[in-house]
């Protein structure tokens, strides 16, 4: 049996779109693929929001412990700190189950492949964190390697 290949993009990175937003965001539309497997989904999602939660209170916590130079808050700052690098290792874990079924590519991972034309992304975030927040506010997911669109709230027929 043959093995899919990924479907590679040939244009250079210069002529893609520039700007806050790039690529064709994704749509839950009657086209759009369903995912089988929707768990590995929102584990990694609910991850990924809790690990963005503890970054921003280990560093409001170490900023007020250096405002108040109180030694036992920045410690505590810098064990959230820490606690926020385990879940970042348990989002990359949980990140490898959320495979595009065609391309076999990885939704929530990031990588130095090139991207397809209708890859989705916005400004100050990659890809890969693009995916999570579309996948979290709109639940739908477009792969970024070949480009197609994944509801997550499809139902089976």
């Amino acid at each position: 049996m043959p093995v899919k290949h990924r479907i590679r993009n040939s244009s250079a990175p210069a002529e893609r779109q520039s700007g806050i937003i790039q690529g064709k965001a994704p749509h839950r539309l009657d086209n759009a693929h369903k995912v089988t497997r929707k768990w590995p989904y929102y584990r990694g999602a609910l991850i990924w929001v809790s690990a963005m939660f503890l970054l921003f209170l280990a560093l409001s916590t170490f900023i007020f412990g250096a405002l108040e130079k109180d030694k036992n808050i920045i410690f505590l700052g810098i064990t959230i700190f820490f606690v926020w690098i385990f879940m970042k290792l348990m989002f990359f874990f949980a990140s490898k189950a959320t495979t595009c079924p065609l391309c076999r590519a990885n939704h929530y991972a990031n990588s130095r492949s090139s991207k397809h034309k209708k890859a989705f992304k916005f400004f100050p975030f990659s890809y890969a964190s693009t995916a999570v927040i579309t996948a979290v506010f709109i639940r739908c997911v477009r792969c970024m390697h070949c480009g197609v669109t994944f509801d997550l709230t499809k139902k089976y027929r």
